[in-house]
């Protein structure tokens, strides 16, 4: 007799009442058991039915079987009959005894990672489990929820509170079995007694430069610049001084804030990130970017070598780091220098090219014919008994004018909606586009011209009989 264990994958009932049983093994491979003739022998009828309901069971729970079967036991490796099945076990993956030694660790949580693990052989492992990173006093350690438990909506509840504790920069207190490290029970509490910046968040748009790990862990280090924030449907950035800035986040690797961190530095897009703490408020030592030092920081000397107080306090901030992360030590003097301290992420959000996908961003708006005018600013409209000779916008008379824009287009098909009581005429790049008039509107005022755009291009609107009391109204969107 020979013992295997695995997962079924079919049941087959063929003539003469033959059942064949599909299993794969814990090793990857196939084999078909069979329970011969169920319709002959009455005196094994029950016994024979009974291993088929037990196979169909664990079929429809996915759990492993045990198969003592008789036969030519050299076939199951080969996907042919493997035998007929003698005995069957159904093994649960639940976790049924309850743990006898527990303890109890509080921390920030780093991040959580969701995986399957199939193994028949050892049924006690959990198949879906959640792996929680927390920062413990300064070190970073696991715990497992396992989500194969009799109470699964438990599990699912440990999981999202997770994550909310996460995504609220809130500590997590969890009991778990110091031997197999599975939770079995969580809860959220206040921040006094493990720091990380609580509730605060530091929300910033950055770009990601550099992903770093250690083979002896799984936290990852990713390094961003910070950049400008978009404002306003039309992506505009204030005119305002920004200093960008190197950070470093924490992030566990397997965790859905890694994957789109990594998608960003793959595929160069903008991320907008919320970190753990208050940057206004945390003291952190972050260095800035060896672009050029801000203005008021000592970082360069008289003779244009770099300072080398910063480069001090970057090993100081290094140092610490080495504490919390394993692992993280041998990465090199000049990265040293240059990482900051790493902070807790919260959250990510990818965002498309140009931070917008249906949108352009204009980089440059000329309408000084629209605003000014041929001579000066636009009059008030007050009756006036001098003398002085007025303008042509001072008698409102109508003029030509002119709207230029230039602006960044993701590729794709743009319409450009334009509201006027005048006739105008539209080019890009010096090419005249067809103005199409929107049939349904009562005063025919709305007009869409479409084109078919990508990269920098020159928007140029020549607009007839234009006068100072009009308005210009323009909206511009990606349809395709």
């Amino acid at each position: 007799m020979a013992t295997r264990r695995g997962f079924v994958e079919a049941i087959e009932i063929g003539r003469a009442g033959l059942a064949s049983a599909f299993l794969i093994h814990e090793d990857g491979t196939r084999a078909t058991y069979t329970i011969d003739d169920l319709d002959a022998d009455p005196e094994r009828f029950n016994e024979r039915l009974s291993k088929l309901g037990l196979l169909r069971d664990a079929m429809d729970r996915a759990e492993p079987v045990e198969i003592e079967f008789g036969g030519d036991s050299a076939n199951d490796a080969t996907g042919g009959g493997a035998g007929t099945i003698d005995r069957v076990r159904r093994l649960t993956r639940d976790a049924l005894e309850m743990p006898r030694d527990t303890d109890r660790a509080t921390g920030l949580v780093v991040g959580l990672r969701m995986e399957i693990v199939n193994s028949p052989d050892s049924p006690a492992e959990p198949s879906d489990r959640g792996t929680l990173a927390l920062l413990v006093d300064g070190s970073v350690e696991r715990f497992v929820i396992p989500m194969q438990t009799p109470e699964r909506v438990t599990a699912d509840a440990m999981a999202a509170m997770a994550r909310a504790a996460q995504a609220g920069g809130e500590s997590l207190t969890v009991e778990y079995d110091t031997k197999q490290r599975f939770i079995t029970s969580m809860e959220t509490g206040s921040d006094n007694d493990v720091g990380g910046g609580g509730g605060r968040g530091d929300r910033f748009d950055a770009f990601v430069e550099a992903i770093g790990h250690s083979p002896l862990t799984d936290m990852m280090v990713v390094t961003v610049t910070t950049a400008p924030e978009f404002s306003g449907p039309g992506n505009v950035v204030p005119l305002e001084p920004f200093d960008p800035m190197l950070r470093a986040l924490l992030v566990m690797r397997g965790a859905p804030e890694y994957a789109l961190l990594e998608a960003a530095l793959r595929d160069k897009l903008k991320v907008r990130v919320m970190a753990a703490g208050d940057s206004d408020e945390s003291g952190d030592d972050r260095t800035r970017p060896t672009g050029g030092p801000a203005t008021g920081d000592k970082t360069i000397d008289a003779a244009g070598k770099p300072d080398a107080a910063p480069i001090a306090a970057g090993a100081e901030s290094m140092s610490g780091l080495a504490q919390a992360v394993p692992g993280y030590t041998n990465l090199g003097a000049q990265t040293i220098d240059r990482t900051p301290r790493p902070v807790l992420v919260r959250g990510v959000q990818l965002l498309a090219p140009l931070c917008s996908a249906s949108r352009p961003v204009w980089l440059q708006v000329d309408r000084r014919g629209l605003d000014i005018g041929p001579d000066q600013a636009c009059a008030d409209g007050v009756p006036t008994s001098d003398l002085k000779p007025w303008s042509l916008r001072e008698i409102d008379i109508p003029y030509r004018a002119e709207w230029i824009g230039l602006g960044c287009f993701n590729h794709g098909v743009y319409r450009f909606e334009i509201s006027l009581s005048c006739d105008f005429a539209i080019f890009v790049d010096g090419r005249e586009l067809c103005v199409q008039k929107d049939e349904q509107e009562d005063e025919g005022n709305i007009r869409y011209v479409h084109a078919c755009l990508c990269g920098d291009h020159e928007v140029k609107i020549i607009l007839e009989a234009w006068h100072c009391r009009k308005q210009f109204q323009m909206d511009v969107y990606r349809i395709r």
